[in-house]
């Protein structure tokens, strides 16, 4: 083999790796030139498929929503003053928007620790149904009365507001006299839809 024979197959053995690494390099330019022809452009936005859009459906009227019916309960009375030295007996009366609901009499009102908690004698006599137009808020009223005292026009020893809404909340109300010794209370009362 003579010389010119050897470069010849130095230079032919070569060529292979010449065109890969030449293919590679041809790739890798190639996208950094479309990366950077895009970033300059700006990408493309996705072209957004319209959904295909169903018949129009009658929309329902919307129907206010009628009167609630509430039952409003006098759960339970903490006595913070009875507005005697033993015991004292009461009379009371709840009103929404000052017409009359219920009135009931509580004997023997305490109020030493541990006796100064007490539910309605007559339960039945300290419960009331209240209708509520939607979003309405009652405003209650409480009046007490020492026995012997209730009597027709007489002003209430004691008295008290809270609001109850229609959604059955109402914060405990407190009744107190000008002086409370003379008389303070707390009543709670619950407020569930009546079922009847």
């Amino acid at each position: 083999m003579s010389g010119n024979d050897k470069e010849k197959k130095a230079w032919v053995g070569t060529v292979p790796g010449i065109l890969t690494g030449s293919a590679a390099l041809l790739a890798a330019l190639t996208t950094v030139y479309v990366n950077v022809r895009d970033d300059v452009r700006g990408k493309p936005e996705p072209v957004a498929q319209a959904a295909p859009q169903a018949p129009a459906a009658q929309a329902a009227p919307v129907q206010p929503i009628g009167p609630q019916k509430l039952q409003l309960t006098l759960q339970r009375i903490a006595v913070q003053h009875d507005g005697e030295l033993g015991t004292a007996d009461w009379r009371f009366a709840v009103e929404a928007e000052d017409q009359p609901l219920f009135a009931f009499e509580q004997e023997a009102l305490n109020d030493e620790g541990g006796r100064n908690v007490v539910v309605a004698d007559d339960l039945k006599k300290a419960r009331a149904s209240l209708e509520l137009a939607n979003g309405q808020r009652i405003r209650l009223t409480v009046k007490a009365w020492r026995s012997g005292w209730f009597t027709s026009g007489a002003e209430p020893v004691a008295t008290g507001e809270g609001v109850l809404t229609a959604a059955g909340a109402i914060a405990p109300i407190a009744v107190k006299a000008v002086d409370e010794k003379k008389g303070a209370f707390t009543f709670y009362f619950s407020a569930v839809p009546d079922k009847d």
